[in-house]
């Protein structure tokens, strides 16, 4: 099932017509956000027979959730703070990930030194890692293993080998953020949800408990300057991260969120060459993050830090890159990396739940917060990537048990959504073509390129059948999250603009015009997100 930018201006047009004729389209829930936890309550509502429609102002997973470490993963640095509990419940969850999305989430090793002056030695890890076996039910490829310091050095040899005294690998799992965000909206969809980017909330006129109410919306392509629309919904849920506070729904005396930057740069993989991710501890303030291997890349990350500023504009700092190069090179001192190797950069606000005053980024909870609003509001925000799908399960279960009086068929349905653990479907299977990205270098060797770097081996027909099925809207849609050509090619896929040209311009229909304003809309930024922080033109 395609979703193209053609199907997506027929349902708008539907849309519009019928609000501008006053029979406005009626739906039993309308999701405010389209990155995951959105999507995953839109193709929860939808398995329930729910009539659905989602809007997302920009792309989906454009914000947090294509901004991750591209982790799945059960939490091993919980543990030290005692949230037994989410390391339960997102260990759980990621097994369930592996079985239900092996083409998006894949297990990955990690590898975990210490070091003689580490500040939690290798038998404190070793203990560590079997509760988190227990607490992961031991549905991991195998048990944590302990390594020898000789050991530990044959597994990756660039290591920094002064005062190791041995390492433990454990097991989590890697996968592409946006492609599963989008391979979850695309399930939805095929459920019968609709689910429409680039179209923005403008406000809601509230009824009374268990009506419907009038929705307000307004497409954003061309620069948001349509004619607003509306639409009936008898609830409404706003799942929009780190923009929630801004949304104008909460009427709060205090922000619900506190949120933090978490950035990571790529790095070619000749310059760290890794076989595992590697859980490293910065020499400066003892935080824990990782090395990750990605295909021919590398990548470092992440970084913690308050940030209250617009989501819309989050971008890496100079002082950044500089930190976490320091972090590469202290555990990987014969890599010698410096700025001049970070190829590509990124940034995103971790959507968390505001922390007693005396807490630090790194010690704010990640569980999540699902608050009920009269007379059809469900706020939901914290959580993370891993537990997107529970959170989307306890989202529709509060509103079954809020609107006991709604009339059937929807109460009805809610209701015995509340007796049963439903097993979903399996993504990939329904949805395969978001899967045509690379997510590792393995999968595509001997493919011919038309760039310099993995991300580039994928051939006219694939390209195409990106346009066609996977709602390419934008320059920035069709290089950050559709491929990794943004993060993986060298230039951030500006060279490639004039030899991709006439695919793009004939796939989404886009005159000289058009292409001009993607080029530098897109120039932009490459500029914001990569070349400020670098110093680059």
């Amino acid at each position: 099932m395609g979703f193209d930018w053609k199907e997506r201006r027929r349902e708008l047009d539907e849309l519009r017509t019928a609000s501008d004729s006053g029979q406005l389209a009626t739906y039993d829930l309308l999701v405010i956000g389209g990155g995951i936890t959105g999507t995953a309550i839109a193709r929860d509502a939808a398995l329930r027979g729910c009539r659905v429609l989602l809007v997302e102002k920009g792309d989906f997973a454009d914000g947090t959730s294509s901004r991750s470490s591209k982790l799945v993963h059960g939490g091993v640095r919980y543990l030290e703070h005692g949230e037994f509990g989410l390391v339960a419940e997102s260990t759980r969850e990621r097994a369930r990930l592996w079985k239900q999305a092996p083409e998006l989430v894949r297990p990955l090793p990690f590898l975990f030194p210490a070091f003689e002056d580490s500040r939690v030695p290798l038998w404190k890890l070793d203990a560590g890692l079997w509760l988190y076996d227990i607490l992961a039910a031991f549905r991991t490829p195998s048990l944590h293993r302990k390594y020898s310091a000789k050991e530990t050095r044959n597994q990756e040899p660039l290591l920094e080998k002064s005062g190791l005294t041995g390492s433990i690998l454990y097991w989590d799992g890697a996968t592409s953020d946006a492609l599963l965000t989008l391979a979850t909206m695309l399930d939805a969809r095929a459920l019968g949800a609709r689910c429409l980017p680039r179209v923005a909330f403008r406000g809601v006129e509230w009824s009374g408990a268990g009506e419907h109410h009038v929705v307000e919306l307004q497409d954003q392509v061309g620069g948001g300057d349509a004619p607003t629309f509306r639409v009936r919904a008898r609830a409404v849920v706003a799942a929009t991260g780190p923009w929630i506070d801004g949304l104008g729904l909460l009427h709060r005396k205090s922000r619900l969120l506190a949120t933090t930057r978490g950035s990571h740069i790529v790095v070619p993989g000749d310059k760290l060459p890794l076989r595992h991710a590697v859980v490293l501890i910065h020499p400066r303030d003892q935080r824990v993050l990782f090395a990750i291997p990605w295909g021919e890349c590398s990548v470092l990350g992440t970084t913690d830090i308050f940030d209250q500023g617009s989501p819309d504009r989050v971008a890496i700092s100079s002082d950044e890159v500089d930190y976490l190069i320091a972090a590469g090179n202290d555990f990987f001192p014969r890599a010698k990396l410096e700025r001049g190797d970070v190829r590509s950069a990124w940034s995103g606000l971790r959507p968390l739940l505001a922390p007693p005053d005396d807490a630090s980024a790194s010690e704010i909870s990640r569980d999540h917060h699902i608050e009920w609003k009269e007379p059809g509001l469900l706020v939901i925000a914290g959580g993370k990537l891993t537990t997107h799908r529970e959170m989307a399960e306890q989202a529709l279960d509060r509103i079954a048990i809020e609107t006991k009086a709604w009339r059937k068929p929807l109460a009805r349905v809610f209701e015995s959504g509340l007796t049963r653990k439903r097993e979903l479907p399996r993504l990939g299977t329904l949805a395969p073509h978001a899967c045509a990205g690379p997510l590792e270098a393995k999968n595509s060797v001997g493919r011919p390129r038309f760039g310099r770097s993995e991300a580039t081996m994928l051939d006219d027909a694939t390209l195409r059948k990106i346009c066609r099925e996977q709602i390419v809207l934008t320059l920035e849609d069709f290089f950050v999250r559709r491929t990794d050509i943004f993060y993986k090619e060298p230039g951030n896929g500006l060279e490639l603009l004039e030899k991709l040209k006439p695919l793009l311009r004939e796939e989404l229909g886009w005159d000289d015009d058009e292409w001009s304003r993607q080029v530098e809309t897109y120039r932009a930024y490459v500029h914001q997100q990569v070349g400020r922080a670098l110093n680059r033109a």
